[in-house]
């Protein structure tokens, strides 16, 4: 069974056994993080429009900070891979979320990296919008980190094992 914070916005998905025990207790099922009342429900589509709209803001930022355009449908088109690009200097791929982790996968990492030609640096933007303001992150190959080190003066060579580098 779904349910659903109405102050948080977030999604909990348990068993109906579960849900029974809670019942029968005399227990509530309470938010994760602020602690509300959570209500059964399925997931409202005004949740989902909303995170459309969070994501498409989150490209178009990424995009200004690099002087790049985003990519026609968030990428998911045939030859206009990841989220935004200026072709020849960046390619990256913008992911949000309202809790507080992200799981990040290998594969992910490598699909951006493969994507990247050209001198194009791949470079994944994470905004964590649990807390206010939202924080954000950037996650790089250790080959672009390293050669930014040495044209940034904070280091005289690569210290990298990696071939790229």
């Amino acid at each position: 069974m779904t349910f659903y914070c109405t102050k948080c916005g977030r999604v909990e998905t348990i068993s109906s056994c579960e849900v029974g025990i809670l019942h029968r207790s005399g227990l509530e099922l309470r938010c994760p993080e602020c602690g509300s009342l959570m209500e059964k429900s399925v997931v409202p589509m005004k949740v989902n429009r909303d995170n459309k709209k969070r994501s498409r803001e989150q490209e178009k930022r990424v995009a200004a900070r690099e002087g790049a355009k985003c990519q026609p449908a968030s990428g998911s088109r045939s030859g206009y891979e990841d989220d935004v690009r200026k072709v020849g200097s960046f390619r990256g791929e913008c992911k949000l979320t309202r809790a507080a982790s992200y799981r990040l996968h290998l594969n992910d990492l490598m699909v951006l990296e493969s994507h990247a030609r050209g001198g194009e640096l791949p470079v994944l933007d994470i905004e964590f919008q649990c807390t206010n303001p939202a924080r954000r992150y950037v996650i790089l190959p250790e080959w672009v980190y390293e050669t930014l080190m040495v044209e940034s003066g904070r280091r005289q060579h690569a210290d990298s094992d990696n071939p790229r580098a």
